[in-house]
């Protein structure tokens, strides 16, 4: 029996133990309640008529490269429809509060064959996209039963991953070949694909590079302008578990000399707030010093640090601030998309294990706009305000300058859905 059709009768039999697990995520505040159907592959909402597309990204990461994508396929075919699966609550937010016409969001089927069965028999989508290394078994296969052009976009193989295929190297290739085409990140990747036998890959570059300026409802943030335009803000953006701690404690040495700096920390995943709140306190700021967005509280001067545990109200504070903390390279999670914030002109500092966005940053830090975290201490730096303009303006140059992936893939894209349409 091959490896796939292992695969195949586990995720049969342990079919009646996903409702346990939806409900332990759901404790968790992982899930959304009322929506266990959707990840059944039922649908809440009504199938559109005409050309549907069906783009598959993770989390938010993968939702967030979508949406200049989306963007630009909007753009070229107006009429078109588009149905969106991700699997988490934060990355459906994301999608919901852009509001674009003929989108649909829907939570991703678990990878059960009757559970994509029942996704794909409601959608019938006319093309399939799966975002950067989306490989899931059931899914792609019913996919694929069904004659539905399947393209993965934005490929990206680490060495971690590359290694972990390698181990099933018949499997991997069985699943490799349901996609038409492969659009690769960069040509490292390209070369990965290959030695997993995948076929028919270009390369574009990389989606993230075509990130917009992040937008944010301004009457709901009005309030706290005049209390930030007397601040230096410093923004700890896309933290994780384990990186909080020494960012807060340094920033509380950094207050000795300069007592105006502000610190927002918006972490990756606001329902972890409590593990922040509980994390502030160690470092020695008492209840007065910090507020949580989600209270709504007014400012006053005794306040050190905004805990932004909200979505889509980052690109206010990145409006506001002049440096930036990206998370998610102080330990192991392959760093975050320094282009963001870049494109609001601010300096940007990370940690050293940045290599989701090795080309980025290594760019970035080139002209001048990055600069690499080893040591907490380097973040003295803040103190040389001529030196974090000088940064802030070369980061904003160097966003401003590069993209384009969108408009290629885009072009690609809805050539393949003419040629099946």
């Amino acid at each position: 029996m091959t490896i796939f059709k292992i695969y195949k009768l586990i995720t049969k039999i342990i079919s009646p133990l996903f409702y346990i697990f939806f409900i332990c995520r759901l404790l968790k505040n992982k899930e959304e309640r009322g929506k266990y159907h959707e990840r059944k592959g039922f649908s809440s909402n009504k199938k559109p008529e005409g050309e549907l597309i069906w783009i598959h990204a993770a989390s938010i990461g993968e939702a967030l490269s979508s949406l200049p994508l989306i963007d630009k396929l909007k753009e070229l075919s107006p009429k078109i429809n588009i149905v969106i699966t991700t699997g988490t609550k934060t990355s459906k937010e994301i999608i919901v509060k852009k509001k674009i016409d003929g989108l649909v969001h829907q939570y991703a089927p678990w990878d059960n064959e009757k559970f994509c069965k029942n996704f794909l028999n409601f959608w019938q989508p006319d093309l399939a996209i799966f975002l950067e290394s989306e490989i899931w078994p059931n899914l792609l296969n019913e996919t694929n039963k069904k004659n539905i052009p399947l393209c993965l976009i934005n490929a990206r193989i680490t060495d971690s991953t590359f290694k972990k295929w390698m181990k099933f190297p018949q499997t991997i290739k069985y699943l490799l070949s349901f996609f038409s085409i492969i659009i690769a990140q960069d040509e490292l990747s390209k070369v990965k694909l290959q030695k997993l036998g995948a076929k028919n890959i270009f390369v574009y570059g990389n989606l993230k590079n075509d990130s917009k300026k992040l937008l944010y409802d301004i009457e709901d943030l009005r309030k706290y302008d005049e209390f930030f335009e007397e601040k230096d803000l410093l923004v700890a953006a896309s933290t994780h578990e384990g990186e909080e701690y020494e960012i807060v404690n340094k920033f509380k040495s950094l207050l000795i000399e300069l007592p105006n700096l502000f610190l927002v920390i918006a972490p990756r995943h606001p329902d972890r707030r409590n593990d922040l709140v509980k994390i502030i306190r160690q470092t020695g700021f008492t209840d007065r010093e910090f507020v949580l967005r989600s209270n709504n509280d007014d400012l006053d001067q005794n306040i050190k640090i905004f805990l932004l545990d909200s979505v889509g109200e980052l690109g206010y504070f990145y409006k506001k601030s002049s440096a930036v903390i990206l998370g998610g390279a102080f330990g192991s999670f392959g760093g975050h998309n320094p282009i963001e914030p870049a494109l609001f002109d601010n300096a940007i500092f990370t940690g050293p294990n940045f290599y989701n966005f090795k080309d980025e940053y290594n760019q970035l830090s080139k002209v001048g706009g990055a600069k690499i975290i080893y040591d907490m201490d380097d973040l003295f730096v803040l103190k040389n305000k001529e030196k974090i303009l000088s940064m802030a303006k070369n980061s904003k140059i160097f966003s401003e300058n590069i993209g384009g992936t969108a408009n290629k893939i885009s072009v690609k894209l809805i050539g393949m859905l003419n040629e099946n349409y």
